[in-house]
């Protein structure tokens, strides 16, 4: 947040606020989808992705293998943040970043341990006084504007012979901003009147993420001419401290950390109830514990997360971030085009429901939106990827020379063989349910009335 639009202004110029506008309405076609199964009864099911995907295809093994990848990606996230967090608590305390990086992980699974109501609690009392900072340093950033700086608006003969692939280009980067939207739809199974309010969430939290993408971008070209603000590694945070006459590291310190504690808060839901979603295909994945401690999907989140940590392997793990969670959104935009044709019942008891040529519309856009993604994810390196993110800073704790590589070599890989270990749950789960007996309703039954 804090080091926009760095990655984009190179590509898009003066004109970046621009790409942001049109960023967030390609990324709202992928947020309309989900917000059409959030207001059906799939809503109050854990695993949206999972849901939707199986239901609509009528297959458990597709929405599974199209919602692993998914799994994994967030774990690896989760991961990240903790070992960022875990570093900058060891400048304080006589810890290894290890050590303290594994001590966050498990202050996280013990707060979501306690009950959403907690969880959620907490992550307001972070987000609260970071939306708080950010809105001041906009307000004290535009009061520094310089309308001068945005003039020309095209200023170098790329930007003016090619201005459309120019801004596509930086509209392209820009989508990387929106990773982890979904987290507002993670929780629909704990929210109440989950088909009201849940597709409201996730739509007004991307408006409102892009709008404050826009006008932080605009305050930091406003601020800083363009020419110099490839020379700032953090511009929005450089352009507001400008503006209240403050240092950066004022700003950037508390800013940052409110960030990644919430990033992390808010992550942990994603694989966790994933993985509940998952109860159907493994048995008990969805079983309660006792107040206080941790049921077996969010002790299973930690355990992975923790692992990876501990083994020292989140550059390699965050290889297979970007694209799983792309391919979840992918999966997800897909079936939402065909869900009045394959579920006409389904698509019926959704209440938020356009007329089906306009969802198919929206939802080829969404695809296609989620193919320049993931097109960019196998182009660029992963450092490169990566850095577009807001959870970029979390960077710091990887070894550069494990990211700056090639991604057919990393990235594929690493998705690959996530699937295959998907595979091989599918079937051990197979046998599982078939030694104990276990049956399962039919699909149908978790939207008929």
């Amino acid at each position: 947040m804090f080091a926009l639009p760095r990655g984009v202004e190179n590509l898009g110029g003066p004109a970046t606020p621009a790409t942001y506008v049109v960023g967030t309405l390609a990324i709202c076609s992928v947020a309309v989808a989900y917000a059409v199964y959030l207001s059906s009864p799939l809503a109050e099911r854990d695993g949206v992705v999972y849901a939707a995907v199986s239901r609509t295809w009528g297959s458990r093994r597709l929405g599974f293998l199209a919602t692993w990848p998914t799994l994994g990606a967030y774990v690896a996230v989760l991961a990240a943040l903790s070992a960022a967090l875990g570093r900058s608590v060891a400048r304080g305390l006589p810890l290894s970043p290890t050590a303290a990086a594994l001590g966050t992980v498990v202050a996280i699974v013990a707060v979501h341990a306690v009950g959403p109501a907690a969880a959620g609690r907490l992550q307001l009392y972070v987000t609260g006084p970071l939306l708080v900072l950010i809105v001041g340093m906009l307000l004290a950033g535009t009061l520094a504007v310089v309308p001068g700086n945005f003039s020309p608006l095209f200023p170098t003969p790329t930007l003016r012979s090619r201005p459309l692939a120019s801004l596509g280009a930086a509209t392209a980067t820009t989508l990387f901003g929106f990773v982890g939207f979904d987290a507002g739809a993670a929780v629909s199974a704990v929210t109440r009147d989950p088909q009201r309010t849940a597709p409201r969430a996730v739509l007004a939290g991307v408006l409102l993420a892009g709008g404050v993408a826009t006008a932080a971008a605009f305050v930091a070209l406003g601020v800083i001419p363009w020419p110099r603000l490839v020379f700032s590694t953090a511009p929005f945070a450089d352009a507001a401290a400008s503006g209240l006459g403050v240092g950066v590291d004022t700003l950037l310190g508390p800013g940052t950390l409110l960030a990644t504690v919430g990033a992390a808060l808010a992550t942990a839901w994603l694989p966790t109830r994933t993985i509940r979603g998952f109860a159907e295909v493994v048995p008990d994945a969805d079983r309660e514990a006792r107040p206080g401690l941790p049921d077996p999907a969010l002790a299973l989140t930690g355990l992975l997360a923790g692992s990876v940590v501990a083994l020292d392997l989140v550059g390699p793990a965050l290889y297979l971030s970007l694209v799983g969670i792309f391919v979840g959104y992918g999966a997800l935009a897909a079936s939402a085009a065909f869900l009045p044709l394959l579920r006409p019942a389904l698509y019926r008891r959704c209440r938020f429901r356009p007329p089906a040529p306009v969802l198919a519309a929206v939802a080829v856009l969404a695809v296609a939106t989620v193919g320049i993604v993931l097109a960019r994810v196998l182009a660029l390196d992963p450092a490169t990827s990566l850095g577009f993110t807001r959870w970029a800073s979390t960077l710091a704790v990887v070894d550069e020379t494990v990211l700056v590589r090639d991604p057919l070599t990393t990235v594929v890989p690493a998705f690959l063989l996530w699937e295959l270990v998907g595979i091989a749950v599918l079937a051990v789960a197979a046998d599982y349910r078939a030694d104990r007996g276990v049956e399962r309703p039919p699909l149908a039954a978790a939207y008929e009335e």
